[in-house]
């Protein structure tokens, strides 16, 4: 488990995570995200709205200087919440 935290005005300490800033207000944009981590079960992987997606996607799947998003610093409950309100039915998780 990591011994990173960040300290969140809502939650209080948690561990971090890192969102596009797309997914932080956003509601319906959708959610993908790369990969768990097998070895620590309470991360949240990074994670990036649908167009952030057709812009890697466009690059062959991989982030470019071009298609890399602007990213965010947020807790493990904020994370929560956007998937929750970002994800449209149509992500694989």
């Amino acid at each position: 488990m990591t011994e990173d935290f960040v300290d969140c005005d809502v939650h209080g300490r948690s561990l971090p995570a890192f969102v596009c800033v797309h997914l932080l207000d956003g509601d319906g944009l959708g959610f993908n995200h790369s990969d768990l981590d097998s070895e620590d079960d309470e991360s949240r992987p990074n994670a990036w709205c649908g167009d952030c997606e057709q812009r890697r996607l466009s690059t062959g799947g991989e982030w470019t200087d071009d298609s890399e998003p602007k990213i965010s610093l947020l807790c493990a409950s904020c994370w929560d919440r956007a998937r929750k309100r970002n994800r449209t039915g149509r992500e694989d998780d």
